[in-house]
């Protein structure tokens, strides 16, 4: 009787947030290769030391000992298929993963939503697991011990309504509630509770018109041929006019900007924001080096010009993902700092913070006649009506120049 073969494979092709890369399961079976997704992750280092006949570090050991058990486990299910399929397989081994999560949970409100915060944690999407925190402290906040049964039509419209009384803004809120929808559809993956009670389908959650955050042309002039009068203000406008250049390029991928992003004459990069959900032949962000940008590459990056290695200081390789987040954390809240005092300095008519250069770009290349779908793939959105949303007013003068052609050819 020929036996499945098992065997770890070191994917080497999708490297994690954290500079590892993700250990899958190999199934080999008369001639046909099937690979799985397992819990673990390492380095290359820790891929060789995990079969390695003598390991002196007390952690590799550890790794090494659960990962040789996990792979006993899955073996002895392999061949206790007789005959072995590959459809028999993955009903038991997924069978085994959907039963571990529903011991875990139960129906409270809360005990789903920390073990998604964990999941997120672990997949090192720190950012989102304190979205998802606070929603649920939110939530908590206005009903303890809530139930997922309890969060009904009803619940959500006074939730909304007591927020607002609080004087949080429809944003917030509406920030809240789609975490908690996501809370919700989790439960009815793990029947905790049946798809025809879903609220979501009668309430709407706010998602208002976000107010723009963009400085006027004259502004952004200003701000451009700024002389500031320390390196800390200097660093901090760099960053600004860097991620203004590279298509309102977000202040989190600037910090995880590395050598092999330079491609050419151009910088590639997908969003950390959305980088887990594209699909796999989507195309990157291209943003053309000019000379503002290379100047400033190499007035301020690291010391490293290895193609791994980030280009600026603000992150190593080696960084938990825990670790990797509190540094671009106080990157951008510094920067920040630096950036509103800039701004007040100039006299600027808004807050001058790393969101409003993503702003400020959208606008301008709107004013200057550039196509939407360009803008939008500049941007690295996903629809159309996301780019509008960044879009500022039409400054008086350009109002004035619309306007003044309405009645053209309508009156003698």
């Amino acid at each position: 009787m020929i036996k499945p073969t098992l065997t770890y494979f070191f994917d080497t092709r999708r490297q994690l947030s954290d500079g590892k890369f993700p250990l899958k399961l190999t199934v080999y079976y008369a001639g046909q290769k099937k690979r799985y997704k397992t819990p673990f992750k390492t380095s290359s280092d820790g891929f060789d030391k995990l079969f390695a006949e003598n390991v002196r570090s007390e952690a590799f050991k550890l790794f090494k000992r659960v990962t040789t058990r996990w792979m006993d486990e899955q073996t002895q299910m392999a061949e206790a298929i007789n005959p072995f399929s590959f459809a028999e397989f993955e009903e038991k081994f997924y069978a085994d993963k959907i039963k571990a999560q529903k011991i875990q949970l139960n129906d409270t409100v809360k005990s789903i939503y920390d073990k998604h915060i964990a999941m997120l944690k672990e997949e090192g999407r720190i950012s989102t697991a304190n979205s998802y925190t606070d929603s649920l402290t939110s939530v908590l906040s206005y009903k303890k011990s809530l139930k997922i049964s309890q969060v009904n039509f009803d619940f959500l419209n006074a939730y909304e309504k007591w927020m607002v009384e609080k004087g949080r803004s429809l944003t917030t809120v509406g920030m809240y509630l789609r975490a908690l929808r996501t809370i919700y559809n989790i439960a009815i993956e793990n029947e905790l509770i049946d798809a025809s009670k879903y609220p979501f389908r009668k309430y709407t959650i706010p998602s208002p018109q976000k107010n723009s955050r963009t400085l006027k042309k004259e502004e952004i002039k200003k701000v451009l041929s700024h002389k500031p009068k320390n390196d800390f203000d200097a660093k901090a406008l760099d960053f600004w006019t860097f991620s203004f250049m590279s298509n309102g390029m977000n202040f989190r991928d600037i910090a995880l900007l590395k050598h092999q992003n330079i491609v050419g004459d151009f910088i590639e990069f997908r969003r950390s924001k959305t980088q887990r959900i594209l699909k796999n032949n989507s195309l990157p962000i291209l943003v053309p080096v000019s000379d503002m940008i290379d100047k400033i590459i190499k007035k301020r990056k690291g010391p490293s010009t290895k193609k791994e290695d980030y280009i600026f200081p603000i992150l190593e390789n080696g960084l938990t993902p825990l670790e990797m987040d509190n540094r671009i954390r106080t990157f951008i809240r510094n920067t920040n700092k630096r950036l509103v005092k800039i701004g007040e300095e100039l006299g600027l008519t808004m807050k001058m913070t790393s969101y409003v250069a993503r702003h400020c770009f959208a606008t301008i290349q709107k004013n200057n006649n550039a196509p939407l779908a360009y803008i939008s793939e500049a941007l690295g959105h996903s629809n159309l009506k996301t780019t509008q949303n960044y879009f500022g007013r039409f400054e008086d003068e350009g109002l004035k120049v619309f306007h003044s052609g309405l009645m053209e050819g309508l009156v003698d």
